[in-house]
């Protein structure tokens, strides 16, 4: 089956890379996406890195077929296992990932400690401490890892009481380490915002409040000079998903607040 050509494409291992979509089309609203859910190998921040790569390279390879003139790898997990790789593979290709954007923004944030939440292999691997400290060698990076959250909003929990009881798990860490700025090191995280900022207050530490940056919207930030639309009235976004496209359909309307046209099913 042949994918809808478009202008940028974006995957992601499910619902996380709408975070993603929700910023190209604030900052790109001329540019046509594809968006590719891999949701039936979700979760990938805990599968080996190799496995990952693999999985991203076969994503970034469906999206160059369908004509992207840049690619976005949503995963934070993604990104530190495939990033390179897909790069050198199509070395024409703009290929961008999350983990160096949101470094940047997070060392102009602050002059203090970073905090990072991600899953664990992004965590395990140090990628957002390694960006930070590329910028700055002396700032401290403290990095959680958070395997709880992209199962909550991968099945529509994100607003729930559970969500914030692993919000004030994962936090804590960081609330110790005196973090003043905190990076949502997966793309999956901005959805749990709401829930991150309730268990903040609910710590009644008034000494702890602070600013979370949101790499998806940094990522699409470095996209817009590299971007020429097709036509100006080039606008459409097209869904396809391995697994269940219709649970895909079902939770990926009820995040963005609106429906989404039918999603195309891959075949593995």
């Amino acid at each position: 089956m042949s994918l809808p050509r478009a202008d940028i494409g974006v995957f992601d291992s499910g619902l996380g890379g709408l975070s993603v979509l929700r910023e190209i089309r604030r900052q790109m609203p001329g540019a046509s996406v594809l968006y590719l859910a891999d949701t039936a190998n979700v979760p990938y921040g805990d599968k080996p890195i190799p496995v990952v790569q693999d999985l991203a390279l076969r994503l970034t390879g469906l999206l160059v077929e369908a004509g992207a003139k840049i690619v976005i790898m949503a995963s934070g997990t993604s990104t530190v296992a495939g990033l390179e790789a897909a790069q050198a593979f199509h070395p024409d290709l703009p290929i961008l990932g999350t983990v160096e954007p949101g470094a940047k923004a997070a060392v102009e944030t602050s002059s203090g400690t970073i905090g990072v939440i991600a899953t664990n292999a992004t965590a395990r691997s140090l990628a957002f401490t390694h960006a930070v400290q590329a910028l700055d060698p002396s700032r401290r990076v403290v990095e959680q890892g958070c395997p709880r959250f992209v199962p909550l909003v991968e099945t529509g929990r994100a607003e729930t009481p559970e969500a914030e009881d692993a919000a004030r798990e994962y936090l804590e860490p960081l609330r110790a380490a005196g973090a003043r700025s905190i990076i949502l090191g997966c793309t999956h995280f901005p959805f749990l915002l709401p829930a991150l900022q309730r268990a903040i207050r609910r710590m009644g530490d008034a000494s702890f409040r602070p600013t979370f940056v949101d790499p998806s919207e940094e990522a699409v930030r470095v996209a817009v000079p590299l971007f020429t639309p097709s036509a100006p009235s080039g606008a459409a976004v097209h869904f396809a998903a391995y697994g269940d496209p219709e649970e895909f359909h079902r939770y990926a309307s009820a995040l963005l607040g609106e429906p989404i046209p039918p999603v195309l099913p891959l075949l593995l």
